[in-house]
């Protein structure tokens, strides 16, 4: 059984090989590593990580107060399932204990972006009940754009 969490100091290593898999950088043990040292001293950040038998399956990170000028919305900017794992429940698990801990802290709405070329993700988050809301141009790099969902909790 599997079971969502708040992040401990303990999780790190862990944490580490999972966004190592996400990244595309040549220095990919560093990068990975400056992104964990940032979910736990960016006061913004809320982590959960997903364990069976203790093991660690993926993660999630919410941002709160992710757009200047918004009002009770977050954004979900990090979701990992490793790959034993998927469609196995565990993503969906994730969102689900992010939205309702989210909600408790009087967030009415939630954010996520993704790219365009990223089917898998897109029709994950439709399933999810997420809706499109926008399309940005040239995001992240010249040439590349995401897709905003946003879900109303």
């Amino acid at each position: 059984m599997c079971k969502v969490r708040s992040v401990t100091l303990e999780d790190k290593v862990s944490l580490v090989q999972l966004v190592k898999t996400m990244l595309g950088d040549e220095n990919l043990e560093e990068t990975a590593k400056l992104v964990v040292e940032d979910f736990f001293n960016n006061t913004q950040y809320k982590v959960f990580v997903i364990e069976e038998l203790n093991i660690v399956n993926g993660f999630g990170v919410l941002k709160f107060e992710s757009f200047e000028g918004a009002n009770a919305v977050a954004e979900i900017v990090w979701l990992k399932v490793d790959d034993e794992h998927k469609r196995k429940g565990y993503g969906k698990t994730l969102i689900l204990f992010m939205e309702q801990y989210a909600k408790e802290n009087n967030i009415r709405k939630i954010y996520l972006k993704t790219g365009i070329d990223n089917k898998a993700a897109i029709c994950f988050y439709i399933m999810q009940d997420y809706k499109f809301e926008a399309r940005m141009l040239d995001f992240g790099c010249k040439g590349h754009d995401n897709y905003y969902f946003a879900k109303d909790i």
